[in-house]
């Protein structure tokens, strides 16, 4: 009798102890089964996060160049009023239509026409060397010297006294090929920088060219086109490139539209191996 006694006391023990290790069994179940809930929750907020944060498409690195280069011909050309058919300004013939998402599409169109774009080279530091432009025969200087009489009976306003520019040296002819590649003789135009006493560049100052036809003239900013200098500036003197009857003449202005430079005149020449005409001007003062 005592040993069937003690042999049902350490049965009831076993059972016990079964009970709870079962019970501690479900309880780390349970535990591990809230972490993995939990851990799913926080990835599923993330990616949550993340898509309110990208909501769109964003533009692939061709579709954005692109679109700059069309945006900056638009907002860099100079418009001018002469009706011959070969100064018409041009932009590139595609129409690019960047997406952002499949709902909603934003559409930049541009008219097509069938010049292509000038592209610029990639070295923008380097500026070659130039060589002295044709020299005016006596027929030209009398037709400077009847301009010049003509604007001295006009009423003139008088330069701001602390900013005056002067050119320097004389101005130069280059193959407009050495700025943009694909140039040719569909181009001609004036370009350079403008700087203080000290060589440093100056931002913002207004370029006038005239002497076309039915008294036209043309603007620029320095700043505009780095391929020359920090304080770069060009302006589209013809489309293809072509010779002119009479002297152009190149002047600059103040915000107030105050001349701060002398009309310094000159004679675009009609070979494609001169199309780019460089005058860098410095402050005087």
């Amino acid at each position: 009798m005592e040993k069937s006694g003690f042999d049902s006391d350490l049965k009831e023990r076993r059972i016990k102890l079964r009970k709870k290790r079962k019970k501690k069994s479900c309880l780390s179940q349970l535990i591990l089964l809230l972490l993995i809930l939990s851990l799913l929750t926080a990835a599923f907020f993330i990616w949550l996060v993340s898509r309110r944060n990208h909501p769109y498409q964003k533009y692939s690195e061709v579709e954005k160049t692109q679109w700059f280069e069309q945006t900056a011909a638009v907002q860099f050309y100079t418009p001018t009023h002469s009706l011959t058919p070969s100064q018409t300004a041009t932009v590139p013939s595609s129409t690019p239509t960047p997406t952002f998402t499949p709902t909603k599409t934003i559409t930049l169109t541009v008219t097509p026409t069938t010049t292509p774009l000038l592209q610029r080279k990639t070295s923008t530091k380097v500026v070659p060397s130039s060589t002295p432009l044709i020299q005016l025969n006596a027929e030209e200087t009398k037709i400077i010297g009847t301009l010049k009489a003509t604007t001295e009976v006009l009423p003139t306003i008088t330069a701001t006294p602390d900013m005056w520019f002067e050119i320097i040296g004389s101005p130069g002819a280059m193959d407009a090929n050495l700025i943009y590649e694909n140039a040719g003789c569909t181009w001609a135009g004036v370009g350079g920088r403008i700087t203080d006493s000290r060589g440093d560049p100056i931002i913002g100052i207004r370029i006038q060219i005239g002497g076309f036809e039915k008294d036209e003239i043309r603007e620029g900013l320095s700043g505009q086109f780095p391929v020359y200098g920090e304080s770069g500036y060009e302006i589209t003197i013809a489309r293809p490139v072509q010779t002119f009857a009479n002297p152009l003449w190149i002047q600059l202005l103040n915000d107030h539209a105050v001349p701060i430079s002398e009309k310094i005149y000159f004679k675009p020449s009609g070979n494609c191996e001169k199309s780019l005409i460089l005058m860098n001007f410095k402050r005087t003062n």
